[in-house]
């Protein structure tokens, strides 16, 4: 917990998760209804973005939902059991001041079941690690964040084993580039899953310095790019076009365009938050000619969260937000040509569409959207697109008497942004 959580749950711009929110009890020695923390209503769908009446049931539920998980990675997620009881037992000591007001007796039998009895250290090979993070890759668009977030630790407290182990060149490369790849992914869902930009910034850097040791340009551009949407996010520019400026770097000794125009696509979006509509559609059109010259490029198969239709998501976007609302719908209705389980982006999409159609003058088509927006949230949760439903949601609020709205604020208010 720190004073940016705190001032975010203050303004009303986060809610208050079932964790954070007993521990505020315990500190407090009162009950959630005295200090003003409302319990969200659990919606039907079983899974750990639903708040639960069962005050153990939040980590009772992502142990086994985690469990679930480990079934999807195949054989090679040996490799992760005995090193979970790891994660578990230090989740546990996290919330040890829960212990008494909860009672984790349920907790511990799925700790058990994850860990085996006594199971010794499982050493894989480098081929199995990148069989895991192929998984990963696939896992993290629909998958909840909280469930898959421990393989992941587990996964690279398994790398360091493996390279402390290790002092042949070519298979320490090869775990380096491993590890770069799983670091990136433990950052993106730090920061755009769990809006905890602090432990992102160590995975990214962590990546950098993996990528950069193994001699991968395209994961160090790509873990740089990752790295500029922390100080973007603080309204940092300089900052954050500093650390596209040494992506674009990396990409320039190992030329490869899909990736150099998601740099440029990425920069756009800053500088549609930062008011400059002019620059910002003119990285817009400086990523459409990179995307264009993209005919032979080495097949990055970590690389799936870019792609033509999202290179339109971004184009909507900075459509949008320049006023140019006919434009930005072409673009967004194209950028929805996504694969069924690209569920976290849709979400951004459908809410960038909502908000045009708000602009349009069409709210109940408005509404409609934004509640297609809240129930993909529903089905794995994502920090980033429940931002742009609260953004969408201020921008209606005025409307509020009206039916179309109350339904999306019902919906928005069902749905529980996780914590790590």
């Amino acid at each position: 917990m720190n004073a940016d959580m705190v001032s975010k749950w203050e303004r009303g711009e986060k809610g208050v998760s079932a964790y954070y929110r007993d521990l505020l009890c315990v500190l407090f020695e009162t009950d959630a209804t005295a200090l003003g923390l409302s319990i969200a209503a659990p919606a039907p769908a079983a899974s750990s973005m639903v708040a639960s009446d069962e005050p153990d049931a939040d980590l009772a539920g992502v142990i086994s939902e985690t469990d679930a998980l480990l079934e999807q990675l195949g054989p090679a997620a040996t490799i992760l059991e005995s090193r979970m009881a790891d994660v578990w037992r230090d989740e546990l000591m996290r919330r040890r001041t829960l212990v008494k007001l909860l009672g984790l007796a349920p907790v511990a039998p799925a700790v058990s079941r994850l860990a085996g009895p006594g199971s010794p250290g499982v050493r894989g090979s480098v081929r199995d690690l990148d069989d895991l993070a192929d998984r990963y890759q696939a896992l993290y668009h629909s998958a909840s964040p909280s469930a898959l977030i421990r393989p992941v630790l587990a996964h690279l407290d398994a790398v360091s084993d493996a390279l402390r182990g290790t002092k042949d060149h070519l298979a320490r490369t090869k775990l380096l580039a491993n590890r770069a790849r799983v670091a990136l992914l433990a950052g993106r869902l730090s920061f755009f899953d769990f809006d905890d930009a602090m432990s992102a910034r160590g995975y990214y850097n962590l990546s950098v310095e993996a990528a950069s040791e193994a001699g991968d340009k395209h994961q160090a551009a790509a873990a740089l790019g990752h790295m500029a949407f922390i100080p973007a996010a603080e309204h940092s520019m300089t900052s954050a076009l500093q650390y596209l400026e040494g992506a674009r770097q990396q990409i320039d000794l190992d030329p490869h365009g899909p990736l150099k125009s998601w740099a440029y696509a990425i920069e756009s979006e800053f500088h549609s938050h930062a008011g400059d509509h002019s620059s910002a559609l003119r990285a817009i059109d400086a990523a459409k000619i990179a995307y264009s010259r993209s005919s032979i490029n080495a097949d990055l198969r970590w690389f799936d969260y870019y792609d033509v239709n999202r290179l339109a998501g971004f184009a909507g976007y900075a459509n949008l937000q320049a006023g140019c609302y006919d434009a930005a719908a072409s673009e967004l209705t194209e950028a929805l040509d996504l694969p069924l389980s690209a569920i976290k982006q849709r979400s951004v999409f459908l809410a960038d569409l909502a908000t045009v159609h708000y602009h349009a003058g069409d709210l109940e088509q408005a509404c409609s959207v934004a509640v297609n927006a809240a129930d993909e949230l529903q089905r794995a949760g994502y920090a980033t697109g429940v931002g742009r439903l609260r953004e969408f949601h201020d921008l209606v609020s005025p409307h509020s008497s009206t039916r179309a709205v109350r339904v999306f604020s019902e919906r928005l208010g069902s749905l529980q942004l996780e914590e790590a």
